[in-house]
């Protein structure tokens, strides 16, 4: 009976032996497999060449941007690009793309990939449309422009990058003349270089649809991807001298707040950037996760806010935490608000404290 039973054993362990064995080999032969795939779709990905277009930036003072003069649409696959206007400061690059197609579709939800940085590979961000409908897992097409730049860090993909936030707004649609002006943003983790050049690459158009529930809800399970085509378009820039003149001002409070410390804040042409420590307001954006939105905003509002002598109160722009206790929050004040004299609110609990901005003249 007893050798009966240490049989019985041994052909289990032999069982679950083989059983991991091919677990192992199946295992292996997939990350194989798709190392295989992923370097298949690079090389189509490189052997798409961009065509080339070199732009000239005439700079506006009063509007502190540059526009592109006399640039016309550079057609692939029946799709037009141009570069209408770039903006640079320190903390912000933004540049209006002009697209104009063939085919019909609801231009509210293009979407594409751009690469923008400048003649020493400061890779100022590189950004990929989501391809909705799809079960992509990775962030493929970040990586293949990486890999096309010659700047691909394995361990931290996003390490590379001087922004710390990118997207894309729809400026302009024209459905008469199948236009639409899209436009580029992205902000820097501290500040963008003194470029002499700037390039930006566009790359992998594509739209989506999604159909709306019996509630008149648009139902993500719906979304489908469409992908408008693979070619890549990519504009050169010098820069203007009057680009890199820039006049940051450094800020900071005129009186000190209990629980809330600046550890740096500027304000430029296009806004208020400040980085701050405050326990309580970082508590209340992680417990955000389970208030209404409305609420959520009106919490945050409350507790910190920027106004002015005249009673404005600006808006938040977006931010996002830093570290422990750290936040960093972007607010749509610019110099010419700061004659105004600016002011920050910061509410905990009962206790209402208020104190000027002011400039640092370190």
């Amino acid at each position: 009976m007893e050798k009966k039973k240490i049989k019985l054993c041994k052909k289990i362990i032999l069982f679950l032996v083989i059983i991991i064995l091919i677990l192992v080999i199946a295992f292996i032969s997939y990350k194989v497999y798709l190392r295989i795939d992923i370097d298949r779709r690079y090389n189509e990905f490189e052997k798409v060449q961009a065509i080339e277009t070199k732009g000239t930036l005439s700079y506006v003072k009063d509007e502190n941007y540059s526009k592109v003069e006399n640039m016309d649409y550079i057609t692939q696959d029946g799709i037009g690009v141009k570069v209408d206007s770039i903006s640079l400061n320190d903390d912000t690059f933004s540049a209006n793309i002009d697209f104009k197609f063939e085919e019909e579709f609801d231009y509210r939800t293009l979407g594409y990939g751009y690469a923008i940085y400048d003649e020493n590979k400061n890779i100022y961000e590189i950004y990929s449309r989501m391809h909705m409908g799809t079960n992509e897992k990775y962030d493929y097409n970040s990586i293949f422009m990486q890999r096309e730049l010659g700047v691909y860090n394995k361990k931290d993909i996003y390490s590379i990058y001087l922004s710390d936030r990118a997207g894309m707004t729809s400026e302009e649609i024209n459905e008469n003349e199948k236009t639409t002006i899209n436009k580029i943003t992205t902000e820097a983790k501290d500040k963008f270089p003194l470029s002499k050049k700037i390039y930006i690459k566009i790359f992998d158009l594509g739209y989506y649809t999604i159909d709306k529930d019996e509630n008149g809800k648009y139902d993500p399970r719906s979304a489908t991807n469409i992908n408008l085509s693979d070619a890549k378009w990519l504009f050169e820039f010098d820069i203007p001298e009057e680009m890199n003149k820039r006049e940051t001002i450094e800020l900071k409070l005129a009186n000190e707040i209990p629980g809330l410390t600046i550890t740096n804040m500027t304000l430029t042409d296009t806004k208020l950037v400040m980085n701050f420590k405050s326990e309580e307001y970082v508590n209340l954006i992680s417990a955000g996760k389970d208030m209404p939105g409305e609420e959520f905003m009106n919490k945050c509002k409350e507790m910190l806010n920027i106004t002015d002598e005249e009673g404005k109160v600006y808006q938040d722009m977006g931010g996002g935490t830093t570290g422990e206790s750290e936040y960093k929050m972007s607010i749509n004040a610019t110099k010419k608000d700061l004659a105004k004299k600016l002011f920050i609110n910061f509410k905990v609990g009962d206790k209402q404290y208020k104190s000027e901005l002011v400039e640092d003249k370190k």
